[in-house]
């Protein structure tokens, strides 16, 4: 299954295909997202994605819910552009399966397999575009 280009990801016109192998349709540019479980939000902060919320734990993001158990109203609340999770034996990684639908219906929702790890991440800078993280730099004098 052949998977997107980033132009294709951004609302080209084309559906997605995640970890499970479901085409998920873009409803446009994905910038923020939300992640269904801090292992899935650390790898879209080290990608540079605008995480603005996490289902369990991860410093510096607003919580969401339990780990694996969204609160689909907070999630709502943050207007995402797209939900991603992580994958368990081939099938979305949510401690409740009627959560899908729901979540859904906020936005377009993702699976990826951190087991393999390089491919979710170049499966996610599809999905996100050229989002990289900001480059190091080194304070000028001016700056101390």
């Amino acid at each position: 299954m052949s998977r997107p280009t980033a132009g294709a990801a951004m609302g080209g016109g084309r559906a997605f295909v995640d970890a499970t192998g479901t085409p998920v349709p873009l409803r446009g540019p994905v910038v923020r997202v939300v992640a269904t479980d801090p292992g899935v939000g650390a790898l879209l902060q080290e990608l540079g994605a605008q995480l603005v919320g996490c289902a369990g734990t991860l410093e510096g993001v607003e919580p969401v819910g339990d780990e694996r158990s969204p609160d689909p109203q907070a999630v709502r609340a943050l207007r995402p552009d797209a939900i991603v999770t992580g994958t368990a034996g081939g099938r979305y990684d949510l401690a409740d399966p009627a959560l899908l639908g729901r979540l859904r219906d906020i936005a377009p929702t993702v699976a990826v397999d951190l087991g393999r790890r390089a491919a979710s991440a170049a499966d996610l800078r599809a999905l996100l575009g050229s989002v990289q993280p900001p480059p190091l730099r080194s304070r000028g004098r001016h700056e101390d």
